[in-house]
Formats: structure tokens, C-alpha cells, sequence
């Protein structure tokens, strides 16, 4: 029950979804370590699997926490999806009490944050952002608003725990470029001898994503420009076509528009921005 509380369930939600009572709920929380409950009601109460989210299981209709569907939300914006397409995409309106919610504003008049959503609706923003991250958005102006509020980019959230309230981003930091392509050789190498991309990550002390993206960049064709242009340039000002992300690899694609995004202060100095 503790867990399933943690997983943002209510206890009128796991009642309905173990088919018991919430007086017999109660006497499971109130019962002390040399007390008993009823077999029946344990076992009701053990077969509900504990979730990563609460809408995995609840009713449509069911409020559970927004924090996830938020974080998703502004990730989105801040890779270059405007809130107004975002907001067509789920069917609601732009100024919609949803939206202002998702954004991270007061979502009334008494100047209350929203905590919580429609099952329905959070698993309609899953469902957005798990289509959406890899794919750069056309957006400057949402691109700009995203960094100014500070909201992490899609790829700096670990998907396993972009629902817990304590985590945080892992923001992306600056590196030289020769230890960048000194770590993709070591990644390279540690491919060849066969580890996985969490056996990697732990060997040379980087998140898994990283592993991911170093590993396209080992499959990715150079990118060329007929007018001259750098990558990390040409890739700032076009977006990517579905087939050049096919192409490419999705993770290479999304990270080098990131980079090319927030590397002004690199320029010139051989840095380059990497996660």
C-alpha cells in the first residue's frame, strides 16, 4: 500500500482495483507488527501490481499526480514544440485550464498550482512525448522560452525517472572536444568486446544515453553541406527530414540540434555540448 501511495495511487483507487473495501484498507495501515488481517484481504491487496505511474492502472476518469505529464509537457516546448501545437495534439484549447497546468502556471484565479490530472490526459502527454522526443520541434521562439524557464530537453530526463518528484535532469555540461572523441573510441572498443550499453555506462562512468548517442555517431553518415556550412550550423537552421533521422539514428539527430542550439558560448573554443 506504502508503495502503491508512492506510485501516486490513491486508496480509493486501490480499493476498486483489488476489489476490497477501503474500512479493510484501513485495517491493513492500522495494523501493527503483532497483528493480523485476513488472508483473503492481503492477498486482494498483493495482487495489484505496483506501477511506474498511477494512469497505468487507474481509471480514465481518475485524477493522479501531474508531475510527470508536466515535466514531459515542457520538454517538449523546450525542444521546439510551441504549446499551442502541443495543445492542438491532445484536443484541448491553448489557454485551456490543462495547458496552464502542463506549462507550470497557476491554473485559476486563486492563484492555485494544479498537482493533479485525468488519467486519460496524463497518458495522452505520454503518448506525445514518447513520439515527439527524438525529433527536433520548428519552434525557436519555444526553443527560447524552454531555456529561459530552465525545462530539461527531452534526452536529459532518464525515462525511468522522469515520474519520481526526487529526481532531477541530467543537464548536459560542457566538455573538450578531444576527451569527447576519447570517449567514443573507449565506447567504440567496449562495443567491439561485446558489453552492453548499461555495462558501458558503468565502466566509464556516464548515463546510458550517452552510450546510446556515441554509438550512432558511430553508424551516422557525415553530415555535409553544399553551402559550406558546419554541421552543428546547417543542422540549426533546417530540421531533420524522417529520413535522415531513420538514417542517422534518432539519438544522433535529436543530440546534434540540441548541441547546435546551446553551444553559443563554445563556439571558438572547441567545446561542444554532450550528456
Amino acid at each position: 500500500m506504502e508503495a502503491m501511495r508512492a506510485a501516486g495511487v490513491k486508496p480509493n483507487q486501490l480499493a476498486k482495483l483489488a476489489g476490497v473495501s477501503q474500512s479493510g484498507l484501513s485495517q491493513i495501515m492500522a495494523a501493527g507488527p503483532d497483528k493480523q488481517v485476513a488472508a483473503w484481504l492481503e492477498q486482494a491487496v498483493l495482487a495489484v501490481e505496483v506501477p511506474e505511474r498511477a494512469a497505468e492502472v487507474t481509471t480514465g476518469t481518475a485524477l493522479v499526480p501531474i508531475l510527470g505529464a508536466r515535466r514531459r509537457f515542457q520538454a517538449l516546448v523546450a525542444s521546439g514544440y510551441p504549446a499551442a501545437q502541443l495543445a492542438r495534439e491532445l484536443g484541448v484549447g491553448e489557454r485551456s485550464r490543462t495547458i496552464r497546468s502542463l506549462m507550470g502556471n497557476r491554473a485559476d484565479k486563486t492563484g492555485r498550482f494544479t498537482h493533479d490530472i485525468a488519467a486519460d490526459r496524463e497518458r495522452a502527454v505520454k503518448e506525445l512525448f514518447d513520439r515527439l522526443q527524438l525529433v527536433p520541434g520548428p519552434s525557436a521562439q519555444a526553443r527560447a522560452l524552454g531555456e529561459r524557464r530552465g525545462w530539461a530537453l527531452p534526452m536529459e530526463w532518464d525515462e525511468t525517472a522522469i515520474d519520481d518528484p526526487n529526481s532531477c535532469p541530467e543537464k548536459a555540461r560542457w566538455t573538450p572536444a578531444s576527451a569527447r572523441e576519447e570517449r567514443r573510441e573507449h565506447v567504440d572498443e567496449l562495443v567491439r568486446q561485446g558489453l552492453t550499453n548499461d555495462e558501458i555506462a558503468d565502466r566509464l562512468g556516464i548515463n546510458t544515453r550517452l552510450v546510446e548517442r556515441d554509438r550512432a555517431h558511430h553508424r551516422a553518415t557525415p553530415h555535409t553541406d553544399p553551402t559550406g556550412a558546419t554541421a552543428a550550423e546547417s543542422a540549426a537552421r533546417k530540421p531533420y527530414s524522417r529520413g535522415e533521422v531513420e538514417a542517422m539514428g534518432a539519438l544522433a539527430a535529436q543530440a546534434r540540434v540540441d548541441i547546435a542550439a546551446r553551444r553559443q558560448r563554445g563556439r571558438g573554443r572547441g567545446l561542444e555540448r554532450t550528456r
